[in-house]
């Protein structure tokens, strides 16, 4: 438990900092790539499979971090 306390965010701005890292910096980079790659079908499906993949891999370590944290 002691190694992982540095790293744990100690007030709100980290907080929203990490979530913004985490949540929202992907989610602006989906939203370029889905206006950019629009033309071309297997670049944009492409993208859609690792967008997917991500939040799937979030959504998991966010429920294995709530119940074993």
């Amino acid at each position: 438990m002691s190694l992982t306390l540095p790293i744990i965010p100690t007030n709100r701005l980290m907080g929203v900092f990490a979530f913004g890292v985490v949540l929202l910096m992907p989610t602006i980079i989906y939203f370029a790539g889905h206006t950019a790659l629009r033309r071309y079908p297997k670049l944009f499906n492409t993208l859609h499979w690792l967008f997917g993949i991500y939040l799937v891999y979030v959504i998991i370590a966010g429920v294995h971090t709530l119940l074993m944290g």
